[in-house]
């Protein structure tokens, strides 16, 4: 049994090693590199019944070591060590700032400090400038800031700081006194981002154009992953409903954008497998336009990889893949695990769907029906019951409430996803070159939005739509998936 999930395990005895030494900060640096060079060598020498023991304590060390590494002691030359302090700083844009409401989003990485006597010293950091929506700034810009720098700390019950971490930004700035610069002491920008911003823009402007507004900031949510134009009260509607998922870039989009890449391809004369060398190309240029995020590039990793398995005619394991790939990034940047709600959710979903679906699935059409015909309306039932078991935790330690009707939900709204994206992306190709074509088709994607807009709000006025859970500790969440571990093995060990 443990040599048969050893991969599972190992990503699980890490996941549990960063969650305690997270919340109990009980391992420093170098002890950690001490202890888990210790345990490897007792992993090696130790009986096969013992090995289990030691490899959970080479890989809690390796997360308390990991974890370490996020927190510097030495701050000498960092932003951090200027909590607090009115100065200025020189550094330059390194994305598109976010736009929204009444304000700007800017993330700059620092270059250079400045004294009273405007003497520049190096200094080394990433930091989040909030300002006025005017006058705009874009992505290169070499910029001088002036203001304090504050800790991010907590709004409310919420890690600030560790939120921004997760994004490498250490102090914020608000309101600063901004100039802009043109000294060339710094990188030079990047002319594929550059490249990528514009279309991303130009993309976003076309929706803005065609669509009404909240159709507009639904499908670019959907499709662009920006949620800035998006209402708090859509959100909080799909939140209520359990539909979270379709305004978050995940396995759902990028496996149905490689298909319909894949038909057109092979619709258009190309073999499958240069087909496949196509797709591995827009995988990798989608995830850069919708700017990278974690559950994106979980999905896009496990496209990739099973693409090319199928293209070199080699079997693969999904469930392998999905952890080996789990214990890279979060090896790379631990904080998706507390910081990235998107990654851990589409992580749960995809092992739900391979451990827990096919029980549940098995278990309903043996109840309801074998037809045919209720296969798809099972398989919808059967998925979304073992996601939301799965999901249940992380939903109530974050929302404060668990959706008891994002069955009902999927049902009403899966099954026109794939006609949304297909529709979108053919609408957009149409505008670029037909600009009077593209209406007709603008105007049905409009109205395919409204109608999931128009189900999600209706759902989530129901009475009832979702219970509220205020208090649930991080023990209880361990507790729940043990308890969830303990019977999966106890249902396979009986099949």
């Amino acid at each position: 049994m443990f040599y048969k999930y050893k991969l599972e395990l190992i990503t699980i005895f890490f996941i549990l090693g960063l969650t305690l030494i997270h919340y109990f900060d009980f391992l420093k640096l170098y002890p950690a590199v001490a202890f888990f060079i210790i345990s490897l060598i007792f992993l090696f020498i130790a009986r096969k019944s013992k090995k289990i023991i030691f490899l959970f304590l080479a890989f809690l060390f390796l997360a308390g070591w990991r974890y370490a590494l996020l927190y510097p002691q030495d701050l000498r030359g960092r932003i951090e060590n200027y909590y607090g302090q009115d100065f200025k700083i020189l550094g330059q844009v390194i994305s598109e700032p976010d736009t929204s409401n009444d304000k700007q989003k800017i993330k700059l990485k620092v270059f250079y400090g400045l004294t009273e006597n405007n003497k520049y010293f190096k200094l080394q950091g990433q930091v989040l400038i909030i300002t006025n929506k005017y006058p705009s700034y874009y992505y290169g810009d070499l910029l001088r800031i002036e203001g304090e720098c504050s800790n991010p700390g907590f709004i409310d019950d919420f890690n600030y700081s560790l939120y921004l971490k997760r994004y490498g930004l250490t102090a914020v700035f608000y309101y600063p006194i901004i100039e802009e610069t043109d000294l060339l002491l710094v990188d030079k920008k990047n002319y594929f981002k550059v490249f990528i911003y514009k279309l991303r823009n130009k993309l976003t402007d076309q929706f803005d154009y065609y669509l009404s507004i909240n159709s507009s900031s639904f499908i670019k949510a959907m499709m662009l992953n920006d949620k800035s134009s998006l209402s708090s009260e859509i959100k909080t509607e799909f939140s209520k409903t359990g539909l979270s998922h379709i305004i978050a870039i995940s396995g759902l989009h990028i496996s149905l954008l490689s298909s319909l890449l894949l038909s057109f391809l092979i619709l258009i004369g190309l073999k499958r497998k240069t087909a496949f060398y196509f797709i591995l190309v827009f995988l990798f240029f989608y995830l850069f336009l919708v700017e990278s995020p974690a559950s994106a590039i979980r999905a896009t990793l496990m496209s990739v990889l099973s693409i090319s398995a199928l293209a070199f005619g080699q079997l693969y394991d999904m469930s392998r893949i999905l952890f080996l790939i789990g214990l890279l990034m979060l090896f790379i940047n631990p904080l998706f695990l507390w910081a990235d709600l998107g990654f851990v959710l589409s992580f749960l979903a995809v092992v739900a769907i391979i451990y827990i679906y096919p029980i549940i699935s098995s278990f309903l059409i043996k109840i309801f029906s074998k037809n045919e015909r209720k296969q798809s309306i099972i398989n919808i039932i059967s998925i979304t019951i073992s996601v939301q078991l799965l999901s249940a935790p992380v939903l109530i330690s974050n929302f404060k409430q668990f959706s008891v009707l994002a069955i009902l939900g999927n049902l009403f709204i899966l099954w026109i996803i794939p006609i949304i994206m297909t529709l979108s992306l053919v609408a957009l190709l149409v505008s670029f070159l037909f600009p009077f074509l593209s209406q007709l088709l603008f105007l049905l994607l409009d109205l395919l939005l409204k109608y999931i807009l128009f189900i999600n709000h209706f759902l989530s006025i129901i009475p009832g739509v979702s219970i509220e859970i205020n208090i649930w500790p991080w023990y209880c969440s361990i507790i729940y998936y043990s308890i969830i571990i303990y019977f999966y093995f106890k249902l396979i060990n009986k099949k």
